[in-house]
């Protein structure tokens, strides 16, 4: 009989559909937003740029502008962010860009909330952090299809050891997420692509997951057959609008089953591992794993992959192969080769992985031996 525990996600309001500045004055109403600070990254706060609509959206609300995140979310940035927020009267913050820029504002809040006042001090939040609900309120304008907007952990980077760290708060998704596909025009093709294998990779670990749950499998099953049918509609039409938003609504559905406590697998333990060593966009890690552990784990779970596949309209394609061949029309790296990746660095990679808790959670158990094999096989 199955059993298990439900426990909801964090409360949190979706826009999607409505024009962003529409759905922004609305959030910002709800919550009696009358001051708040708006944080971006380079490219989008250019003159002339879409940080300069938001602003424009946000009207005397706006006291100030926090730009230049970097990729990966530096601890240098988390704590600029933070020192913005601590200005007298804030009431909000609004992240606008991809999955650096969100992460870097949720570590920033719990910075604020734990008086955290430099890098090494936010070693204090990877062992224990108030129980304060983080403030202030967070609204997120994503630009890509990371879906970090509707996490509860931040993955913030070390400079001194150029590792990723992961914080956590119950609380600490935004309070609101407005999905526009008009925000997402400007994007970089690779980027929207690449992190939204990011988000079908997120929907199938979930469904292949060793501990599914039947939100965790409703939620993927349509994310997935949503992420498989939109992203090579906008490959072919970039300016297809019903084809971005049913990609940004299948990143939200995505991500549900790790809001909820279901593990991803070795492709997302074998991408950080990646992103650790070598630098690579977690994206682009999925883009070249996620058929590889699909095939090693068809030894255990080829049924799970089959009915997926089926929903994807695979056409009787084995998953892994219809994956592979997504990619590979979406014109992303398939080798790690291709990506930069040099062999002698595949052992760091191993290590690394080997040691990351999403490999420990994998449906089928990897030793070093099997790991290198696979890192092996994607060169």
């Amino acid at each position: 009989m199955l059993t298990g525990r439900f426990q909801p996600p964090s409360r949190q309001a979706v826009f999607y559909g409505k024009p962003a500045a529409e759905a922004l004055r609305e959030a910002m109403k709800e919550f009696w937003v009358t001051t708040a600070v708006l944080v971006t990254n380079t490219s989008l706060s250019r003159p002339g740029g879409l940080a300069d609509e938001i602003v424009a959206a946000m009207g005397d609300a706006c006291t100030n502008v926090v730009s230049g995140v970097r990729a990966n979310s530096p601890r240098e940035d988390v704590i600029r962010i933070a020192e913005a927020l601590r200005s007298k009267g804030v009431e909000a913050v609004v992240a606008l860009g991809g999955g650096s820029v969100v992460e870097a504002v949720k570590a920033a809040r719990i910075s604020v909330t734990n008086n955290v006042r430099d890098a090494a001090d936010m070693d204090r939040l990877k062992r224990t952090t108030t129980a304060a609900t983080p403030r202030p309120y967070l609204i997120s304008l994503p630009t890509t299809l990371s879906a970090a907007e509707f996490t509860q952990f931040a993955g913030i980077t070390d400079e001194r050891s150029g590792v990723k760290d992961a914080f956590h708060h119950p609380d600490l998704a935004p309070d609101a997420v407005i999905l526009d596909p008009e925000v997402t025009i400007a994007t970089p093709p690779d980027l929207w692509l690449s992190t939204g294998m990011r988000a079908l990779d997120h929907a199938i670990e979930t469904w292949c997951a060793k501990s599914p749950t039947p939100f965790s499998d409703a939620t993927a099953l349509y994310a997935a057959r949503k992420l498989a049918r939109a992203l090579p509609r906008t490959k072919s039409d970039p300016e297809d609008r019903e084809a971005r938003l049913d990609c940004q609504i299948g990143a939200w559905m995505s991500i549900q089953g790790a809001t909820v406590g279901v593990s991803h697998g070795a492709s997302h333990g074998i991408g950080h591992g990646l992103s650790a060593v070598t630098g690579m966009t977690h994206g682009v890690t999925s883009c070249i794993m996620l058929p590889h552990v699909l095939r090693y784990n068809a030894a255990v779970d080829a049924q799970r992959q089959a009915v997926l596949a089926e929903a994807m309209g695979s056409g009787g394609r084995l998953l892994a192969d219809f994956v592979s061949d997504l990619v590979r029309d979406l014109g992303m790296p398939t080798r790690l080769r291709d990506a930069g990746v040099r062999e002698e660095q595949l052992a760091t990679v191993a290590d690394a992985a080997m040691r990351n808790p999403r490999v420990a959670t994998n449906i089928r158990p990897f030793d070093e031996n099997g790991m290198m094999q696979l890192l092996g096989a994607a060169y």
